[in-house]
This record gives C-alpha cells, sequence and structure tokens, in this order.
C-alpha cells in the first residue's frame, strides 16, 4: 500500500490539530543495531521438509522474539528483515494511522529502503492514493494496486514512478483498544513481479501476528521501566498527537483523579498542549505530577499522585526544610536572609497547606516525602 489507515474514531478527539504536524514520528531514524534472530535457537527443530511452514515458523518465532527484546524502532528494522525471507520485496512501510476526514493521519512511521522525502511527497497526493481511501478498506484484507493498470489514477502513478514503486501490496488491522490502525505496506519495483495469491494470503495470515507484536513490544517497553521504579507510578505510550498506543491498566484511572471526564484515546487536552509545548518539563495538575520521557521518537507518559510538599510555594519549601533539620528562627532567616517574622509567616503557611502541627510532624512527613521522591526518581533515571 501507499499509507496506512484507521477506523472512524469515535472517542472525543484532541484539540490539537493533526496536520499542523508534517510528518509522522520516525522510527527508522532512531532504530538501534538488531540482534541475532531467534531462529538460530531452534535450528534443528526447523530442519524438517515442509518449507513453506518452515518459513511462516521461522518468521514467527524471530517475529515474537524481537517484540519482546528489541526497543521501537528496532523492532520494525528486526520485522522487515525477517519478512523478506518469507515474501521478496524490494521496500516498505509500516506505522500507525488514525482517521481524519475519511483520510489516514500517520501517527509513527517506519519506512524500508525508502528515501527521507517519501512521506512528505505521499502526503502531497494523498487524495489521489486508492489505497488511503478509508471506504475502500476491510481490516484483515489485503490490497494490490499495479500502478500501470489503466484505471490507477495519473497523479498517483506520477508519485509512485517518482520512487521507482511497479507493485504494491497493503494491510491493515484494528487495535480496539485504543481506535488505531497497524499498517504494512511491501512494494515491488520489476514490472515482471507481480504479488501473488499465495503473497495475499501470506500477508494475510500475517497481519494479526504482526499487530499483535506490536502490542507486545510497546507492552514490554513498559513493563520493563515499571520493574525499576515506584509501584505507584502509572505509564502509557503516546505519540505527538497525544495519541496512547499503550498503558499501564491502572492508567486511566489515574487519569481520572485530574479529568474524571476523559475517556481516551487522546490525553487529555490540558495534557496534549503540554506535550506540544513543553514536554521536558513535569506537568504539575491539582492532583497528578506527570512526567514526559523521550522514547525512540514517541513519548512515556508516567503518572503518579502529587506530594503534599508540591503545594507549597519556594520559598515555603525551603523555610520548612531548614526548619525540619533544626535550624532556629534566627538561623533560618540568616540563611535566607530574610527578618524573621517573615520565616513564621512562611512556616504557618506551610503548616496549614500540609495539615500538620508541629516541628516533628513536619520533619517526619519531609523524611518520608523526600525519600519517596529519590526513590522514583532513581528508579526513573536508572531505566531510561
Amino acid at each position: 500500500m501507499a499509507n496506512g489507515m484507521s477506523m472512524p474514531m469515535t472517542a472525543k478527539t484532541s484539540t490539537i490539530n493533526p496536520r499542523s504536524f508534517l510528518e509522522p514520528v520516525r522510527l527508522d531514524l532512531v532504530a538501534d543495531p538488531v540482534r541475532p534472530a531467534r531462529r538460530t535457537d531452534f535450528a534443528e527443530t526447523l530442519a524438517h521438509p515442509n518449507a513453506t511452514n518452515r518459513k511462516l515458523s521461522i518468521f514467527l518465532l524471530d517475529l515474537y522474539a524481537a517484540a519482546a527484546r528489541e526497543e521501537v524502532g528496532s523492532f520494525e528494522r528486526s520485522l522487515f528483515i525477517s519478512l523478506e525471507d518469507l515474501i521478496p520485496f524490494d521496500a516498505a512501510w509500516t506505522g500507525v494511522a488514525a482517521q481524519e476526514d475519511n483520510r489516514p493521519v500517520n501517527h509513527n512511521s517506519f519506512t524500508y529502503r525508502l528515501p527521507e522525502d517519501f512521506f512528505r511527497e505521499w502526503l502531497r497526493i494523498v487524495d489521489h492514493d486508492p489505497l488511503a481511501d478509508l471506504s475502500r478498506m476491510v481490516f484483515g484484507e489485503a490490497a494490490v494496486v499495479d500502478i500501470e493498470d489503466g484505471q490507477t489514477d495519473l497523479t498517483f502513478r506520477a508519485w509512485a514512478r517518482s520512487f521507482g514503486l511497479r507493485h504494491l501490496l497493503r494491510v491493515c488491522a484494528l487495535d480496539n483498544r485504543f481506535g488505531m490502525i497497524g499498517f504494512l505496506s511491501i512494494y515491488r519495483r520489476a514490472a515482471d513481479a507481480p504479488f501473488s495469491a499465495a503473497d495475499v494470503e501470506t500477508m494475510e495470515t500475517l497481519i494479526p501476528h504482526l499487530a499483535a507484536a506490536m502490542r507486545i513490544n510497546r507492552a514490554m517497553r513498559l513493563l520493563l521501566r515499571g520493574k525499576e521504579s515506584a509501584s505507584y507510578i502509572r505509564r502509557a505510550i503516546c505519540d505527538t498527537y497525544g495519541v496512547l498506543h499503550r498503558s499501564d491498566r491502572e492508567f486511566a484511572e489515574s487519569v481520572k483523579l485530574e479529568w474524571p471526564d476523559w475517556n481516551g484515546p487522546f490525553l487529555p487536552d490540558a495534557l496534549c498542549r503540554h506535550l506540544e509545548a513543553r514536554p521536558e518539563q513535569p506537568f504539575l495538575g491539582s492532583e497528578l505530577c506527570i512526567r514526559i520521557s523521550p522514547v525512540a521518537g514517541l513519548f512515556v507518559i508516567e503518572l503518579q499522585p502529587r506530594s503534599p510538599l508540591d503545594r507549597l510555594g519556594a520559598r515555603e519549601l525551603e523555610t520548612i526544610q531548614h526548619f525540619a533539620n533544626g535550624a532556629s528562627y534566627k538561623e533560618v532567616a540568616r540563611r535566607m536572609n530574610l527578618a524573621p517574622a517573615t520565616v513564621r509567616h512562611h512556616l504557618r503557611s506551610a503548616y496549614r497547606k500540609l495539615g500538620v502541627h508541629d516541628k516533628a510532624q513536619m520533619s517526619r512527613l519531609i523524611a518520608t516525602l523526600a525519600g519517596a521522591s529519590e526513590t522514583s526518581e532513581a528508579a526513573r533515571t536508572g531505566a531510561r
């Protein structure tokens, strides 16, 4: 296919305009070197005479192994390296898309043996692409185009010729949980190498496995981060648009602490705007502290309840830290270059906001919260 596509989404959409993004996230630019294929672990088991079944078994072994152990981006590269042994092709494209006005909006993209301007040039002719017409798309059913067919749109034909593409095969799968579409397109350049009925059948057999493997790959990235950090942190993976690709089971309920009416699959509007403008800074809501970390062109969203210390102003926090460490009013005033009366004002305000009544309670609260914060931050940093 020339591109991926998606079903109509019934959930609330984001206020961010997807057309403001010129390109999807380029996962092919962040891929790490591919590890050895899993097939080598089962060489003897696979050494039987049925070549067709053996190739399919080898591909599925490699696919699920890559899903579990490769980073985002490297997984897609492993997919194409393995797929070439099963179905010959010259170039390929995969990614995730959503629908807008009966046309696909690509959220992340991995191109294989295609030039950097491939997507930009496709975006110019998307309305002429017969494979981008959502009314023609059936999930799990492969669509094949020969661009020299007399029925092919002339603008689309010129675009395909500019990249040396003659035969195109596309298949899509729906992720019911998030309403997103995983798409896979493979291309051949030679006029005498059309995709056969067997190629179509193989791709239709594989597409649910490809969708499942991608889900495993994203879920494993969350799992590996979660093992090394505090249990009360909830995580999800999203793209630049703020669309969720994967999440912890408790993520949605945690989001609703801050936004009770939220229903996905887009992040809440305020968080989408923050993601677009200041992703390097934590988002501080009334109930949640939300950190955003870039991971291979996507983002990991980490939610945790706000600390009571977040309620304090900078001066109030500095004052109680000195005071909890044993400093007197006069010592705190000298260190902060403030009048003792001002120090007392900051302390009274901090006591009221934190719901404590004396220095001992204050010290215990600060020690508890500081320890939890250090543990969380160290684990979060180490998981990167």
